[in-house]
């Protein structure tokens, strides 16, 4: 039982020793599961601008958990293309669950649209993707790919809507939804 615990244990003494910083909190959740994520901006002297280090935690109602912690960096897309961002990322996976056990790297990235105008409105399609050779364990490929429609009500504060898809195939052979379902987001910018 402690087990299906540390990462979140981990994860919630890493959000507070980063609390005051600057910082995002993302937490969304439907019936079967939540998620929360806190990025803070990567700050170092080796000209990382616009990167963001992540920590987080899925925990679903099967008591299922899946710990993350990434290095992503994006953008604008270019100046032909107003209100397009696109960033690429690494992310590290620890999964739990009845059946199995998993250690995955993954990298993939996310693209983000808001019409210039209605700048206020976004679209996020993210996905992540690690093969064989970086799953470990009883794992044998991750993915988690993630689809949002998100509103800035205010200046530091978004709702969204979403879908996401993670699951792994395992080494034994067959697969595991880890978490597959919509939900309802809010994300914190202070």
């Amino acid at each position: 039982m402690l087990k299906r615990y540390t990462v979140f244990i981990v994860s919630m003494l890493l959000l507070a020793s980063s609390a005051v910083k600057a910082g995002t909190l993302d937490l969304n959740l439907n019936n079967d599961s939540v998620q929360l994520l806190y990025i803070s901006p990567f700050t170092s002297d080796a000209g990382l601008d616009g990167a963001d280090l992540e920590v987080g935690f899925v925990y679903t109602e099967a008591n299922d958990y899946l710990g993350i912690v990434g290095l992503g960096i994006k953008g604008e897309a270019g100046s032909g293309s107003p209100g397009l961002i696109a960033g690429v990322g690494i992310r590290g996976y620890g999964v739990g669950t009845s059946r199995a056990d998993i250690g995955a790297l993954a990298i993939g990235g996310l693209v983000q649209y808001s019409p210039p105008s209605l700048s206020r409105l976004g679209v996020v399609a993210q996905l992540y993707y690690s093969p064989e050779i970086l799953t470990f364990m009883d794992g044998k490929h991750l993915q988690s790919a993630e689809l949002r429609i998100e509103y800035k009500v205010l200046t530091q504060a978004v709702v969204y809507v979403g879908y996401r898809n993670i699951d792994a195939d395992l080494d034994g052979g067959g697969s595991i939804d880890i978490d597959d379902g919509g939900h309802l987001g809010l994300r914190f910018m202070f």
